[in-house]
């Protein structure tokens, strides 16, 4: 079993800890990284094992493809900062091209139409970054629309016909779990076998009372059951587990506390590897 390098989702907060040894990886997102007025690599003179570059506007569930002009400005900041993947979500943030941006993301009606749609935008995709990974990420929501599959089949399928990457998001998995009742280890089960390659998100949010659902909102520590799933996570994706990246956008940690989630992250894949760094 090989170790995958950790590391985090960069920040301003956060960059001053970046080169602790304990920490061989950066996911740059797109959109803070896209400014013409920068004059440097967004990742300056730090060397990490693994970059990659997070996209939010992709919308591959959309019916329309990708927008050519988005996907090269990806292409070129990846390898400005010479990463190795490109991400986005499993989800839409507009219904076409010439629709209005909606801020967030939605997760894709589960049915064949919609799965077609997406493998084809997928395909678009990955030939357009060529050698340069492309991950999809499960999303986390609030409702899901009537469907044909469940959500685990749908991302298996989507997994299996594009031969695209799985950004697993820990959290993700465990926050949708809590709130539309399912086993968050069965679905790991389900969809783990259809990814070729895997990177992983790891994040914290809060349990809302007055709603009764968790939200993902990126603004707390990675909790217990977080770091459980990741476990589990880990032992199932074998060898194929290349990058672990921590989401941290509000309440920022002190510098002990940035440390420590990522030394976290390395401890429990070391003990489940077996290698040490």
């Amino acid at each position: 079993m090989s170790m995958p390098a950790i590391g985090y989702a960069i920040r301003e907060q956060n960059r001053p800890i970046l080169d602790d040894p304990s920490i061989n990886a950066a996911e740059i997102t797109f959109e803070r990284a896209n400014d013409p007025l920068r004059v440097e690599r967004y990742v300056r003179d730090l060397e990490f094992a693994h970059v990659s570059v997070h996209a939010l506007k992709l919308s591959v569930c959309s019916p329309d493809p990708p927008i050519r002009r988005y996907m090269d400005q990806l292409h070129d900041i990846a390898v400005e900062n010479g990463a190795e993947s490109i991400s986005d979500h499993l989800g839409f943030t507009r219904d076409g091209n010439a629709g209005m941006e909606m801020g967030h993301f939605a997760p894709p009606p589960f049915t064949m139409a919609a799965l077609d749609a997406t493998c084809r935008n997928i395909d678009v995709v990955m030939q357009r970054f060529g050698s340069i990974g492309f991950f999809v990420e499960n999303i986390a929501s609030l409702f899901h629309f009537e469907g044909e599959m469940t959500e685990a089949e749908f991302l298996r399928r989507t997994l299996s016909q594009t031969g695209c990457g799985w950004l697993l998001d820990v959290t993700n998995v465990y926050a949708n779990s809590v709130n539309f009742d399912f086993d968050p280890y069965s679905f790991i089960d389900e969809v783990m076998p259809a990814a070729r390659r895997v990177q992983m998100h790891l994040a914290g949010g809060f349990q809302d009372e007055s709603t009764g659902t968790y939200i993902d909102i990126h603004s707390h520590p990675v909790p217990g059951p977080v770091w459980d799933l990741y476990r589990h996570a880990l032992k199932l994706g074998h060898g194929r587990t290349e990058v672990v990246f921590i989401e941290r956008d509000q309440n920022f940690p002190d510098e002990h506390g940035w440390r420590e989630e990522a030394r976290t992250a390395r401890r429990i894949a070391e003990e489940v590897t077996g290698v040490y760094a």
